[in-house]
């Protein structure tokens, strides 16, 4: 079974869910500059890191965020290089965006995006979703592709893009359906699961690996993360399905 063809991501949202990279935009819709401190009273996407350039009207050029007062990726204080007054109302970009997309800002989710490996999904945008085996072939008692000297294995690869904060640990637990609805804790229980501390996940590049089986992957594969501990947390992951390479945790 070709599974390690299906290298599309499984987290992602609009235009980014099948491209290489993925990206959440940085923004909040009510913030005050007074001297050289910022508040963010709304955040409506993505974190705010600390080098990040400011945007928005009545904002000074080159102003960029030098550091963390009580807000800590969201809501909050922040300090700027350059000391100026903004109103209070104003809306607020801080670029570049964060690669990878935010999860569980508000509590446990379901990975953006699901992989299709079964029957053809008709009217489909992405024809290549109608290449992966059907429900007959995972039937077979042979193999359809030797694998061969050397094979690899293959499972949930997760990347951190954004240090998370605020939060104990998410555990990773993948599942196969195409629906919000999908049983993720009880029977049937999870076809793989891993839990990332916060340790673990305020590492940006940290690479971390749960090995799924092939023969685990019937038509749908995501992962729902459970999150433990205070929310909302600041953080963000891209992920996808395909073999070990070998720099993995």
């Amino acid at each position: 079974m070709p599974v390690t063809d299906a290298l599309p991501y499984l987290h992602g949202s609009g235009s980014t869910a099948y491209g290489p990279v993925t990206s959440t935009a940085n923004a909040a819709s009510s913030c005050a500059i007074s001297g050289t401190t910022l508040t963010v009273t709304t955040m409506t996407t993505g974190q705010i890191n600390i080098g990040a350039v400011v945007n928005g009207t009545g904002v000074s050029a080159n102003t960029i965020i030098t550091a963390y007062g009580s807000g800590t990726g969201q809501t909050g204080t922040y300090t700027v290089n350059n000391s100026q007054t903004v109103s209070s109302s104003t809306a607020l970009t801080f670029s570049p965006n964060t690669p990878g997309d935010t999860l569980c800002y508000s509590g446990s989710q379901y990975s953006n995006l699901e992989i299709d490996f079964g029957v053809p999904n008709s009217g489909a945008s992405y024809p290549y979703l109608t290449q992966f085996p059907s429900l007959t072939e995972k039937g077979y008692t042979f193999p359809p592709e030797v694998v061969g000297e050397g094979g690899v294995v293959n499972g949930i690869h997760i990347v951190v893009t954004g240090e998370f904060n605020l939060l104990t640990s998410i555990n990773f637990q993948v599942c196969t359906s195409s629906t919000s609805g999908a049983v993720y804790s009880s029977s049937p229980n999870p076809i793989a699961a891993r839990t990332l501390t916060l340790a673990q996940l305020q590492v940006a590049g940290a690479h971390y690996f749960i090995p799924v089986s092939g023969a685990s992957v019937l038509e749908f594969l995501r992962f729902y993360a459970a999150l433990t501990g205070t929310g909302p947390t600041a953080g963000t992951i891209v992920s996808w399905y395909g073999p070990k390479t070998g720099g993995e945790q």
